[in-house]
């Protein structure tokens, strides 16, 4: 039978021939600074995709949440943080993180709007574009509210109580768990990764019908014109048609409907230079992403695609209706500005590119 200590991390230089030792430092300073890895990569939290957007010790009426995660296509997920040695872990920290979802569910998007930008979140609320901001005002009177218990260790009690709160809550809200086991040894920081109930909400999410994420197919359906449709169509094939894989994404990225967008991802690159959503009306709408990822916000990569749709990629992105481009202009353009904004160079396909 394996202990802790027959699990122990040891390090040492590469190449030294010194012998291996104990990091120097194998907790956390405290609950503090587990929530800041938390709000720093946020991608960590089950559900969670890249450019979410985090604050820390959002206020609400039941008091401060310790990390309030907003995805790209308006998903909130609340976390409360709690270490091994905080004798509240196993109870309190639900009554916490249900109380602090509920308060929030009670005060409503104008107030949420108003702390957000309180504890430093400002405008980037404005990186959700208006599909993502439409989506998440009906999240938050809808009380549609993700809930993660973040920990330095996940036991049988936790997983137990992950297991029920999901059996006994809607559908569309998953209840996970992340352990975030720490290291530090001189300047060199190690984290392990490791979640749970991950699986369990996605049987959820199945199960959530008209609330679950975008297909392709179901987003083609959901377009108002056949018009739109040929438009999204063309979208999909040109970034199918790439051969040139460079990057670990998967071509799309689907948000929730009705309001989500979905984010393309030329090459597999991770930040996607725009993203498509339907308005209410089924138009087909379009959003360049230069505010989206704090990591290339306003990137000069984007200047192009921005001037070709009559925007600034300094100033606040605005949505805007495909139908008024010419998509075998915009697609290159697209194309370059993926490469750009990503730091990679041009392959043949986009080098072959007619602007």
């Amino acid at each position: 039978m394996s202990t802790d200590a027959d699990r122990a991390l040891l390090v040492r230089r590469a190449g030294s021939g010194e012998p291996w030792q104990s990091p120097e430092m194998t907790a956390y300073d405290n609950e503090d600074h587990l929530q800041s890895i938390i709000a720093a990569a946020p991608q960590h939290v089950p559900g969670v995709p890249d450019g979410a957007l985090t604050v820390r010790e959002l206020p609400t009426s039941a008091g401060p949440a310790d990390v309030c995660i907003i995805g790209p296509d308006g998903e909130i997920t609340v976390v409360e943080c709690k270490l091994a040695s905080n004798s509240e872990r196993r109870r309190m920290v639900i009554g916490q993180i249900l109380d602090y979802a509920s308060a929030i569910w009670r005060d409503g998007p104008a107030t949420f709007r108003e702390q957000w930008a309180a504890r430093g979140g400002g405008d980037d609320l404005i990186a959700l574009g208006d599909g993502g901001q439409a989506q998440l005002d009906r999240n938050l009177t809808d009380g549609r509210i993700h809930l993660c218990l973040a920990v330095d260790r996940i036991d049988s009690d936790l997983r137990r109580l992950v297991e029920y709160l999901n059996r006994i809550t809607r559908d569309e809200v998953r209840v996970t768990a992340v352990q975030l086991a720490y290291s530090r040894h001189g300047d060199l920081e190690i984290l392990v990764p490791s979640t749970y109930g991950g699986e369990i909400a996605a049987v959820k999410d199945r199960a959530a019908g008209d609330s679950a994420v975008w297909t392709r197919d179901t987003f083609l359906d959901a377009l108002a014109s056949a018009a739109d449709r040929v438009r999204a169509e063309h979208l999909f094939t040109l970034l199918e048609a790439l051969d040139d894989r460079t990057g670990p994404r998967d071509d799309l990225w689907f948000g929730r409907r009705p309001y989500g967008a979905i984010f393309l991802h030329p090459y597999g690159l991770p930040y996607a230079p725009m993203q498509l959503w339907i308005n209410k009306t089924g138009r087909l709408m379009a959003y360049g992403n230069w505010w989206q990822y704090n990591a290339v916000r306003h990137h000069p990569g984007f200047a192009e695609l921005a001037t070709f749709v009559g925007q600034n990629h300094q100033a606040k992105s605005q949505g805007f209706a495909l139908e008024d481009f010419d998509l075998d202009r915009l697609w290159p353009i697209v194309l370059r500005c993926a490469l750009h904004i990503n730091g990679r160079q041009s392959p043949r396909t986009a080098d072959r590119a007619d602007p």
